[in-house]
């Protein structure tokens, strides 16, 4: 499903995320007048016959209720006339609680996304996310009694993060309901409290290499449990990367992550090649491992054809009993 965002910069933020720095990514700081909103959707139904209006840049469920339904109101006008399929919105776990979920159930919002970042409770105090697990654990459990789907949103990389904290938040994001999963590293944005810190000397971003190593391991627990990631690394206008002052930014990372992956099965399984179709020529081009076109993703392991689910589902196995070995230490 093709989405048009509507980002309303932190609109609704209780609290600045040190991470945080909205216009630097964007270009916005200021939300898009109904006039320049309507522009938008013209403009973008000519160019695809599928998609969903989504709010994002702030957190929704925090505005004022009639600011929420000011914009419900506009883009439910599209939905009932056929122009788009949908509205999904972004917003924060402590920002969601039963009256807002009947609320968002009630105005037809078909999708939530939620930012977490971190399931690990020290994590979210060092970044200044301003809740706790508990409350990522309620949010999820209200959205899927109101029987409203929703995604999570994880950083690699934060203040005080490791890989086995990231490897269990994967994890975790399997067992609370989500359909979705986008990840990104954390990056050194202008302007953001990060910035200060980091140059200080009081905080390392990840280099690539290990943020692709381990985002593919995230990857790899997520989709073996059917949460399908989405997106991998944020998108950053070329005229707005001059912005990023530090941090494991490429503009192909979801491609190198993916990459990563198809050969740490490869490796994993001692496969003796390759099977792709033509949506993954692109993962498995710059390997220099046996390949070869196919109907369907997978690898050949003596002789024996073992398809990319199956190798997920057992290569994730494995991850959790490294992290459960790491965590006892």
């Amino acid at each position: 499903m093709k989405i048009l965002p509507v980002f309303l910069p932190q609109r609704g933020c209780k609290n600045r995320c040190i991470f945080c720095s909205q216009g630097a990514v964007t270009g916005f700081e200021e939300p898009p007048s109904f006039d320049e909103l309507d522009e938008l959707v013209r403009s973008y139904s000519k160019t695809t016959d599928t998609f969903e209006i989504a709010f994002y840049g702030g957190s929704f469920t925090a505005l004022d209720e009639s600011e929420q339904i000011r914009y419900l109101r506009w883009a439910r006008r599209y939905v009932q006339l056929g122009v788009c399929d949908g509205i999904r919105l972004s917003t924060r776990p402590d920002e969601i609680d039963e009256s807002r979920a009947r609320f968002l159930k009630e105005c037809g919002v078909k999708f939530v996304e939620l930012g977490v970042q971190s399931f690990d409770n020290e994590v979210l105090r060092l970044n200044n996310r301003g809740y706790t697990r508990e409350d990522v654990l309620k949010a999820c459990e209200i959205l899927s009694r109101f029987e409203i789907d929703f995604g999570v949103h994880l950083m690699v990389g934060l203040m005080g993060d490791e890989a086995a904290k990231d490897i269990l938040s994967a994890w975790q994001t399997t067992k609370v309901g989500a359909k979705t999963c986008r990840i990104h590293p954390t990056l050194v944005l202008k302007g953001s409290t990060l910035e200060t810190i980091y140059r200080r000397g009081e905080y390392v971003p990840l280099n690539l290499h290990t943020a692709i190593d381990i985002c593919s391991d995230m990857t790899a627990i997520l989709e073996s449990q059917h949460v399908r990631v989405i997106r991998l690394g944020l998108y950053v206008p070329t005229e707005l990367l001059k912005n990023i002052v530090a941090g494991s930014y490429h503009p192909r990372f979801g491609e190198l992550v993916r990459t990563r992956l198809v050969e740490k099965l490869y490796n994993f399984l001692n496969a003796s090649s390759v099977v792709h179709t033509e949506r993954e020529s692109s993962w498995v081009s710059k390997l220099n491992v046996g390949k070869s076109k196919g109907e369907r993703l997978g690898f050949v392991v003596n002789g024996r054809f073992v398809v990319w689910q199956d190798a997920l589902e057992r290569y994730a196995e494995e991850i959790s009993k490294e992290v459960v070995l790491c965590s006892k230490r």
